[in-house]
């Protein structure tokens, strides 16, 4: 099987959505996609590997 790769920014705009909704599951469920990828995501996001400024309500998850 096959792993799907995700576009630069589907992956920006998952991880907007993901911090300003301070919702993991139901960012995943809207997109199909486990939590825990969002998770890494969202790491990555703050290890400043996407180089894109998210506005959220708060820093951390």
């Amino acid at each position: 099987m096959k792993r799907k790769k995700y576009s630069f920014e589907f992956k920006c705009e998952v991880v907007k959505q993901a911090l300003e909704e301070q919702s993991l599951g139901s960012v995943a469920r809207r997109h199909q996609l486990n939590s825990l990828t969002i998770y890494r995501w969202i790491s990555e996001y703050k290890q400043g590997k996407y180089n894109v400024v998210v506005n959220s309500k708060q820093s951390t998850l």
